[in-house]
């Protein structure tokens, strides 16, 4: 298994004494660093694993936030210019979502003020006085699905659920299946987020396979059901299911005789069975297999691998 850290694509997006600053830090710290966090009149810093630490002048990690360096309105203001490339008209559903992927993949994410529309309350029209900068470093795990690939493709194809708690690597892991079967499959990737392919430029920053075609920022709806219509996928890969337009959708492919790779927040079987939208799914036989993200030292690690079609484990691996 390969990681890919893209953190270096991030630099042209920062003030220049910001960027200088984090290429500073030791090169195996670095390359563990997940999050870039700016809160304007606050202290820089950064997030490696499940620990967030200030950085000094100098890069080092501390976790003394007296030490770390003064984030100025102007570090604020300077990323977002460059992160909408100085057009603020281009990207304005970008800036209602709150995020945009740049180069590489990384995600600038970015909260303050919202605007809100004259004729309707719960739309947010714009987003003013920026206050705080997330950049989310994007990293591919190359061969992280190796096992999940050869029992996928093992004794014919099938649909597939891939079950994990918030953070337990679930898009990863999709990321590297998708890029597996993607080489010699037709894919449509409905990628709601661009978490997946992340997108730029009309360009997948990730490699999502050959044969795979992205529909990035797409509802998973109207993602899902162009996709069978126009595209002839053999498979659809969908990230985080669970709302009523997912029955209907994902039901119109299975119909259509196209296989289905999902995920879902959820502790393992069990607890997704209780949910409504995945018990029909599972019923209706949208998934042959499933799969378990563990948690915790575990995080990243598939702990179970188990047989839908006939109601028994598989193989389990924790």
């Amino acid at each position: 298994m390969k990681m890919i850290s893209k953190i270096e694509h991030i630099y042209p997006y920062l003030p220049l004494e910001i960027s200088d600053i984090i290429k500073k830090i030791p090169q195996c710290e670095l390359e563990s660093i997940s999050e870039i966090r700016l809160r304007r009149s606050k202290r820089l810093s950064v997030n490696t694993g499940s620990k967030e630490y200030f950085v000094t002048q100098s890069g080092a990690l501390t976790n003394n936030y007296t030490k770390g360096l003064f984030v100025k309105d102007e570090h604020i203001a300077r990323i977002y210019q460059l992160a909408l490339r100085n057009s603020v008209h281009s990207f304005h559903r970008e800036i209602v979502n709150g995020y945009m992927t740049v180069d590489g993949g990384c995600r600038i994410g970015f909260c303050g003020t919202a605007v809100q529309s004259e004729t309707n309350t719960s739309l947010i029209e714009n987003i003013k006085d920026i206050s705080s900068v997330n950049i989310r470093i994007a990293r591919e795990m190359i061969g992280c699905a190796d096992e999940l690939y050869r029992s996928l493709i093992s004794g014919g194809r099938t649909g597939l659920l891939i079950i994990g708690p918030p953070s337990s690597g679930k898009t990863t892991l999709i990321r590297d299946l998708t890029r597996q079967l993607g080489q010699t499959m037709t894919l449509s990737l409905i990628d709601e987020r661009n978490e997946i392919a992340c997108v730029c430029g009309g360009m997948p920053q990730n490699d999502v396979g050959q044969k795979t075609d992205v529909f990035s920022s797409y509802n998973r709806y109207d993602g899902i059901m162009i996709a069978v219509r126009v595209m002839s996928p053999e498979f659809i890969v969908v990230d985080e299911i669970g709302s009523r337009d997912d029955i209907e959708a994902l039901g119109y492919a299975l119909n259509s005789g196209v296989y289905i790779i999902a995920s879902c927040h959820g502790a393992g079987l069990r607890d997704v069975r209780r949910k409504t939208v995945i018990r029909k799914l599972i019923k209706a036989g949208a998934f042959g297999k499933y799969a378990v993200l563990g948690t915790g030292i575990k995080c990243g690690i598939i702990t179970e691998i188990g047989d839908l079609s006939m109601g028994e484990k598989e193989k389990s691996l924790c």
